[in-house]
């Protein structure tokens, strides 16, 4: 069983404030826990789980992973209704890991073609869908503005389905801030996603290479207009916008129709 340390931890982990406090956060579920032990074991605390579960195949092969490429990590064993009352979701699979939080200091050097800017996403369901589309194109990171969603919150490491763990997330200040400090690294112009204003994206004048695409939050839109040149994605229809994920996929996607990525 959990230990009472253990367990004030666990509960700490739910806010924002307990995750940035202990440095640590929670991937639950099966799948985000072996993605987590394939490509950022030495990120692993500890590895909380049901009997049930480690007395499954998958639960029995987890755990032996756990301890063949992340020996340091402490391994936990609960019951049923104890994990039940720590997990996020409504039907938990049994078992979550406690990670170390990465870096997200703004990095020295940029390798992507181009970069993508979250601006205020605050929808957490929203931010992990994107991340996991940007892992899913070959982005090696995703910066985001102060004002978006913690990125290792539950609902978001959920969605994002192991891109936390292949995608280097950046915490950046402001959208100004970003720009400038793009533009030090020879990254212009911002482009600022804009619902049916500005250049179509898909128009041959468009190009993201070695620039940057913004998309912004969900009911405002993107902090200042007047940040850099304005681009949109064709809406024939009589909709106001698109849902913020699925304007980063529209958008991502054509960057690898157009060959940046690949």
């Amino acid at each position: 069983m959990l230990t009472h340390r253990q367990r004030q931890v666990l509960t700490q982990l739910q806010s924002r404030h307990g995750r940035r406090k202990s440095g640590l956060f929670v991937a639950e579920g099966l799948r985000a826990c072996a993605e987590a032990l394939a490509r950022q074991p030495q990120w692993l605390d500890a590895m909380v789980c049901t009997a049930s579960f480690a007395a499954s195949a998958a639960g029995g092969e987890l755990v032996t992973r756990l301890q063949a490429t992340a020996a340091g990590a402490a391994l936990i064993q609960t019951d049923d209704l104890e994990f039940a009352a720590l997990a996020a979701t409504e039907n938990p699979q049994g078992v979550l890991c406690v990670l170390r939080r990465p870096d997200t200091r703004v990095p020295a050097q940029l390798t992507d073609p181009f970069v993508l800017v979250l601006d205020r996403i605050r929808e957490p369901g929203n931010l992990g869908t994107i991340l996991r589309t940007a892992w899913a194109v070959g982005l090696g990171s995703v910066w985001l503005t102060e004002g978006t969603a913690d990125p290792f919150e539950a609902k978001a490491v959920r969605a994002g389905m192991g891109a936390h763990f292949s995608l280097r997330v950046v915490q950046a200040g402001t959208l100004t801030a970003v720009r400038d400090q793009l533009a030090e690294r020879g990254r212009q112009p911002l482009y600022l996603t804009v619902p049916r204003a500005g250049l179509s994206c898909f128009d041959p004048a468009f190009s993201l290479a070695q620039a940057a695409l913004v998309i912004g939050n969900e009911a405002d839109g993107i902090t200042d207009l007047g940040l850099g040149p304005h681009v949109t994605i064709p809406m024939p229809g009589a909709a106001e916008s698109l849902n913020a994920a699925q304007a980063a996929t529209v958008l991502l996607l054509d960057a690898v129709r157009r060959g940046l990525l690949s």
